[in-house]
């Protein structure tokens, strides 16, 4: 973890003005191992053996309440928008606030948010279901089927490496069930109906400048990949070649063009993979360095336009792969126009996706944009039939009163906090979460946040420390804003819930993260005994 030492040994007046910061500070380093001992200024290395005494702990609400206002006072947050509630879950007491109803972007603490509203609604259980339909006539004798193929998409954004080894094998069963019944070939169209969202395929605030990058993939009722391909970028074996390509998974659907050349294992080397917009053509230039081993590779995630039509690409590749010949083009909804009579249609087969505790812990876990914006949607399509960003708000505000929750004054833009639309106070996060504390979906939310050391936004953060076993947190990174929000035990076992935003602010990300980690070291070491 980068702590920017240099930073702080500049300004150790200022930030040591506790004993109780420095300690936690030093508990902090010492076990991420990110700085030697010999590194540290000498006022640090006698705060840091001091550190490893078991008297180190905050004692008594009067001494945190202190150490808290004196961590956040600090002159180096001076240009920051600080906001910070918590509060224990036991004694229902408000710990300590500093503007905690300020109305503040979120980034991806909103899937909080959302994600607590979408299983409030829908239910652990929930499970999403994509059918595959014919729509014509078989020809036993020959077997070529005269018609229509419709997958019906339902917002399931699981079909991917998240969730499967291979996800790919999804659609080779789908051929698989087409080829028992015969089918040898299709003369008609794939359709993709993917109208069970019905609005844009970007969140409301969302810059236009992310579109090719994987965490701002398309949202699509119908999703395969992630929305996503991997770029893989290798050097050739001589020097002056041009890099060797690699798209996964295998498709003709994204056009590559690659100017990046081979340059000496030695030289300065860069690679950049871009896509130009509102198309599907991806760029790579730049230059490689010759390496024969692993480290020598580049790989680039990449969103592709239009994931319905993606997903119909794969698909009939697969066909094509197990021998089922395609004669007939590719549409999306939008593109058909014509409503489609399901009602005179058998479904033939169908993928059911795994149980909405285990999307939401992906969600959560590594902050998955898709899966969040998806969820969003399904939540408020099942609530009140339309799958869009203004009703999923609405459904959201509706789990507020539900819960005796005020949402007035906060902007709800998308589901995935990738908008800086959204608005929202520290309060508004913390009684979020207190409410599903309190709730049957406690112990699957939980699940789904985020623990130092292990797989997730927090695996190398706070790993060794007393809060690694006692933190269970979302974090929120834009540029110039950072949040962490979730639970914590205290050192006498006492749950905290709490919120902690910073907007606005220059320094270093790295930096506004060490003070993060430090409120959780003092709130995990708090002891009222």
């Amino acid at each position: 973890m980068d702590i920017h030492l240099d930073r702080y040994s500049q300004r150790t007046a200022g930030l040591f003005r506790s004993v109780g910061i420095a300690l936690v500070l030093c508990l902090l380093l010492l076990p991420l191992g990110a700085r030697s001992q010999s590194s540290l200024p000498p006022s640090l290395r006698a705060l840091l053996a001091q550190a490893q005494s078991d008297t180190v702990g905050v004692r008594g609400i009067a001494e945190l309440r202190s150490e808290l206002a004196t961590i956040l006072s600090d002159s180096i947050l001076s240009g920051a928008s600080v906001g910070f509630y918590v509060a224990s879950l036991k004694t229902k007491e408000v710990i300590f606030t500093q503007n905690e109803q300020k109305a503040l972007v979120p980034a991806s603490n909103m899937k909080i948010i959302s994600s607590a509203a979408a299983m409030d609604f829908l239910g652990a259980d929930f499970t999403y279901t994509t059918t595959l339909f014919l729509d014509g006539l078989l020809k036993k004798s020959s077997g070529e089927f005269v018609g229509n193929v419709i997958i019906r998409g339902a917002g399931d954004p699981s079909m991917s490496t998240y969730f499967y080894d291979d996800p790919l094998s999804i659609l080779r069963q789908w051929c698989g069930v087409l080829d028992s019944l015969g089918v040898r070939s299709i003369r008609g169209n794939l359709v993709g109906d993917d109208s069970y969202f019905n609005d844009d395929p970007w969140g409301q605030g969302w810059s236009w400048d992310d579109f090719p990058y994987a965490f701002a993939a398309q949202i699509s009722a119908l999703s395969f990949n992630d929305n996503k391909v991997d770029v893989v970028v290798k050097p050739a074996f001589s020097i002056g070649q041009p890099a060797e390509i690699k798209v996964l998974p295998p498709t003709s659907y994204v056009n590559v063009v690659n100017t990046a050349r081979t340059v000496p294992r030695d030289s300065a080397a860069s690679v950049s993979i871009t896509r130009q917009s509102y198309s599907n053509v991806i760029y790579v230039s730049g230059t490689i360095a010759a390496d024969t081993s692993e480290s020598g590779t580049r790989i680039s995630s990449v969103a592709v336009d239009n994931p319905t039509l993606f997903t119909l690409s794969l698909f009939k590749k697969t066909l094509e792969e197990q021998g089922i010949k395609v004669r007939g083009g590719m549409f999306d909804s939008k593109q058909w126009g014509d409503k489609i009579a399901y009602a005179e249609m058998r479904p033939v087969c169908y993928h059911t996706s795994p149980p909405l505790r285990d999307i939401v812990r992906i969600e959560n876990t590594i902050s998955h944009n898709l899966c969040a914006e998806q969820i969003w949607r399904t939540a408020a399509k099942e609530f009140n039939g339309k799958g869009n960003a203004d009703q999923a708000a609405d459904m959201t505000r509706q789990f507020g009163v539900k819960n005796g929750i005020s949402l007035k004054g906060a902007s709800l833009a998308d589901g995935s906090g990738l908008s800086r639309f959204n608005l929202i106070s520290p309060k508004h996060v913390a009684e979020v979460l207190t409410a599903v504390y309190a709730s049957k979906n406690r112990n699957n939310f939980m699940r789904s946040l985020a623990v130092p050391g292990e797989r997730g936004t927090l695996q190398n953060r706070l790993k060794g420390t007393i809060a690694e076993k006692n933190l269970k947190a979302k974090t929120g990174t834009l540029t110039n804003v950072s949040a962490l929000s979730g639970f914590i035990t205290t050192r006498d076992q006492e749950p905290l819930v709490f919120s902690l935003m910073f907007n606005g602010y220059t320094l270093p990300a790295s930096t506004i993260r060490a003070y993060q980690d430090i409120i959780a070291l003092r709130l995990a070491g708090f002891a009222r005994k």
